[in-house]
């Protein structure tokens, strides 16, 4: 046989023993080539750089064709996209306008997604309870009638105890409405005739 291949063979099986110890350790193993293993390199997760003040965040070619657009690319508006002041205190009523078609747009968004645990009244009835799950609040309930606009916006969007959080499914307009019909549940079920219009009290029965 070759002496240089006799040679080579000799080397391979000595480096493969060397990096097997036969043994449990903590040690990196050994190998030939450590090259990479002192390099300065980024951790997982880590932003290996800081931005500088006052860069515009980049986004597609639709993202800054006009105010709102920018705006919500951004999420700028802490009021509108978080429901909190710039203090981080909640807003105490919505950002947006009410009107009766954002209202159907809540009871829309409110039947689909959280009338399966709340029920549609909102008394926390919904069909997950007869599976075992444990009922929520009754969101007409003082503690929740109490709540800032804000603290309900951040529920929907973030969760909390054992309700799971609803910002990738709902948009932050859906969100509002959705917490402007929530206040209408809560009127609806607390009112009493005094709440009702005079010339519609005699349509009661």
């Amino acid at each position: 046989m070759n002496k240089n291949l006799i040679l080579v063979c000799v080397a391979i099986v000595g480096l493969t023993l060397t990096g097997c110890r036969g043994y449990r350790s903590e040690k990196p193993p050994i190998h030939p080539n450590p090259n990479f293993d002192w390099q300065s390199k980024v951790k997982p997760q880590r932003d290996p750089l800081t931005v500088p003040e006052g860069t515009v965040a980049w986004g597609d070619s639709q993202s800054f064709t006009g105010i709102h657009k920018r705006s919500e690319f951004l999420k700028d508006d802490n009021r509108f996209y978080q429901g909190k002041e710039t203090s981080g205190a909640f807003v105490a009523k919505a950002p947006v306008a009410v009107t009766s078609e954002l209202l159907l747009r809540g009871q829309e968004r409110f039947n689909i997604y959280c009338a399966v645990c709340h029920d549609q009244t909102g008394a926390g009835k919904g069909l997950v309870i007869s599976r075992g799950f444990a009922p929520p609040p009754d969101l007409a309930d003082s503690r929740i009638v109490d709540m800032k606009d804000g603290e309900l916006f951040g529920i929907i969007s973030h969760g909390v105890r054992s309700m799971p959080a609803y910002a990738k499914q709902i948009r932050e307009e859906d969100r509002w409405a959705i917490v402007l019909y929530v206040r209408a549940l809560q009127q609806a079920r607390n009112a009493t005739i005094e709440n009702v219009p005079v010339g519609l009290r005699s349509n009661i029965k």
